[in-house]
């Protein structure tokens, strides 16, 4: 079981917004695309189901780019992973209307209906906030104010 690429993606997009952007600046995907090393044409395509989803604002003009259309604090990071992959979903049996002639009687269904939950509800119970990456790296400094390799937990990278 894995998240796919689409996802892990828009959530690096996001925590980029979150840790590089206030209020009144927006940034521009070029920008984002050279300091995370993703593709412009994939960034493109990663912002419209987000801003849809009325998680990010777009500004036109010479000046324009991205903001989040919230505060970090208030976006969670299930609305990130669903805006951009659908729900969160294990296995299509889970369903209502999936057709299964054992939904009823199934008992690994309602075992993975209940993993299921529980992934949501994590990803829910953590905000844009949680994740920022200048909220980790003031929290991993060494005793001589140096910085500590930490692991992420998203992409593998720092």
């Amino acid at each position: 079981m894995k998240l796919s690429t689409r996802a892990r993606y828009s959530l690096r997009l996001m925590i980029h917004l979150a840790d590089h952007t206030d209020q009144a600046k927006p940034i521009g995907l070029k920008e984002i695309a050279e300091m995370q090393s993703l593709s412009m044409r994939y960034l493109e395509q990663l912002v419209v189901p987000l801003k849809n989803a009325n998680l990010i604002k777009s500004v036109a003009g010479k000046y324009g780019g991205y903001l989040l259309a919230r505060q970090p604090k208030d976006i969670h990071i299930g609305e990130i992973i669903e805006a951009s992959i659908g729900p969160i979903q294990l296995l299509d049996c889970l369903e209502p209307s999936y057709p299964c002639e054992f939904m009823d009687s199934c008992t690994s269904r309602r075992m993975w209906g209940l993993i299921n939950t529980r992934i949501t509800d994590v990803l829910y119970d953590y905000s844009l906030d949680d994740l920022s990456e200048k909220k980790m790296r003031s929290q991993t400094k060494g005793k001589a104010g140096r910085q500590e390799k930490i692991h992420c937990p998203v992409d593998g990278g720092l």
